[in-house]
């Protein structure tokens, strides 16, 4: 049922409200929402409607309401996924109506973090929460920390897993983070319950800038229902001088698709070096036969470098969103990265910058039909 037709029912008594202001995040929130509302519809007399509503809604107060049995039905204003969606790696378009609401908050050293919603598809657990703070914390701040779940054991004790962040700076204090807590190995237990423990708040564009504290949060979440299809040996593939990548699984959600692969680079060979030290990195475009072309988050493993023997392998996987409904055809096209270490230390550490232009190799195809 929507907000208003339950306010609609409610007699408000004024003098039992506190008024609010709005923080960055809720009307950020409000404001993309309304307007995507207003992109959408496609009657003129709704537009001067929405637009309207919009105003009313930023510009006025929201009320701390008194009555426990309506405040347990009102939506989390927040929704944080929604916030991301001109993230280049947004790939989060289902994942509101199945995530879970968690709604914790605890603050230490000046730092409050609010866990707002988590979601568990057996391939990743993925947490969307808001950090703020008075100080600065500079443009992508992350909680860093332990994930423990009683379910896993010990077998993501030091391996098997990865970690990504999606950062956006909603105002000079707040910020709104999606953390996906990639699963790479092992059981995946139909239930788990997390504990979620963080013990520094460290801006990833900057580690060095880095806030100790104690923030801990514990809640349970029910594995999505997935499909898995796996891919017989040369199933399908793609290979160019020094370089062959093979399809070897993908798993659909109802929140995600994650494409599995296998790479094995002839570094010298795709370089023409034979001395130096020379890299190689495969980035990929995703699109399907009705020309949509998808976000993803890439998980690299070890990628590939000279420092490797010559049949080292590289097991990436790069998680999307779920599939257009009328695609047949998923097209996965390689496009390859020739690096080398710029201006290295005494350690030869440095940062990678490409020594030719980037070119891609053929495609590989493969139907995806859920039935």
């Amino acid at each position: 049922m929507s907000i208003f037709k339950e306010l609609n029912n409610v007699k408000l008594n004024v003098s039992e409200s506190e008024e609010k202001p709005l923080s960055a995040l809720e009307q950020k929130r409000i404001q993309k929402k309304i307007f995507n509302k207003i992109l959408t519809k496609k009657k003129k007399k709704n537009y001067f409607l929405l637009a309207a509503a919009s105003f009313i809604v930023i510009t006025s107060l929201t009320i701390s309401l008194t009555f426990p049995a309506l405040a347990a039905k009102l939506p989390i204003i927040s929704n944080i996924f929604e916030l991301l969606s001109n993230n280049e790696y947004y790939v989060f378009e289902e994942y509101d109506e199945y995530s879970t609401d968690i709604g914790i908050t605890e603050e230490s050293n000046g730092i409050s973090i609010t866990a707002n919603n988590a979601v568990y598809d057996g391939e990743n657990i993925t947490i969307a929460y808001t950090i703020t703070s008075e100080e600065d914390l500079g443009e992508r701040p992350v909680l860093e920390g332990n994930m423990v779940v009683d379910e896993f054991g010990d077998q993501y004790e030091y391996n098997g897993f990865g970690h990504n962040f999606i950062v956006e700076k909603i105002s000079d204090h707040e910020y709104a983070v999606v953390y996906i807590y990639q699963l790479l190995k092992g059981t995946k237990p139909d239930a788990i319950k997390v504990t979620w423990a963080g013990d520094s708040v460290r801006n990833l564009n900057n580690v060095e800038q880095e806030t100790f504290g104690d923030w801990t949060f514990q809640f349970s979440l029910n594995k999505l229902d997935n499909k898995t299809k796996k891919y017989a040996a040369n199933e399908f593939s793609t290979e160019d001088e020094g370089i062959e990548v093979e399809l070897t699984k993908l798993t659909q959600t109802p929140i995600s698709s994650t494409v599995y692969l296998s790479e094995l680079v002839n570094e010298r060979l795709v370089s023409q070096e034979e001395e130096e030290m020379r890299g190689v990195q495969i980035e990929y475009l995703i699109s399907d036969n009705l020309g949509k072309e998808y976000n993803y988050v890439h998980y690299r493993d070890t990628g590939h470098s000279t420092d490797f023997d010559v049949n080292h392998k590289s097991y990436p996987r790069i998680t999307t969103t779920v599939f257009d409904e009328a695609a047949t055809t998923l097209t996965i096209t390689p496009i390859v990265h020739v690096m080398k270490v710029d201006n290295p230390n005494s350690k030869g550490e440095g940062p990678l910058v490409p020594v030719m232009e980037p070119y891609t190799i053929e495609s590989i195809q493969v139907p995806i039909n859920k039935n």
